[in-house]
């Protein structure tokens, strides 16, 4: 008999522990819980400023892009304007050479003109 006692007593503190275990797994589990929640809430919100700070610099990028293309084509024009400089140079260097040549012309006939005049008279 005492040891049906002794069993029935052993069998009680048994299910006591197991119940007083089963509280500690659940209260575990609600801690567990509320740190995933916590740690998702987190991750969530990190991701958001990720995407925020992943389109401030698809901005950037397209910014840049838009600076490149401005930059490329005030280049564009400037080897324009210096191909037009050139040619503009190489246009009053042939005029200055054309006048040259005909001041000496010129200058040529009227000495000409001059000392024919000079043997006539």
């Amino acid at each position: 008999m005492l040891r049906k006692t002794a069993a029935i007593t052993l069998a009680g503190l048994m299910a006591g522990a197991m119940s007083l275990g089963g509280c500690a797994s659940v209260d575990s589990v609600k801690h567990a819980q509320a740190t995933a929640d916590d740690a998702l809430s987190q991750a969530q919100a990190a991701n958001a400023a990720a995407q925020r700070a992943q389109s401030s610099a698809d901005q950037a990028g397209a910014a840049a892009a838009r600076a490149q293309q401005t930059a490329d084509a005030a280049a564009s024009a400037a080897q324009t304007a210096s191909s037009q400089a050139q040619a503009a140079s190489q246009s009053v260097q042939e005029a200055q050479a054309r006048m040259e040549q005909m001041k000496a012309q010129h200058h040529r006939a009227k000495h000409r003109k001059h000392r024919g005049g000079g043997e006539r008279g």
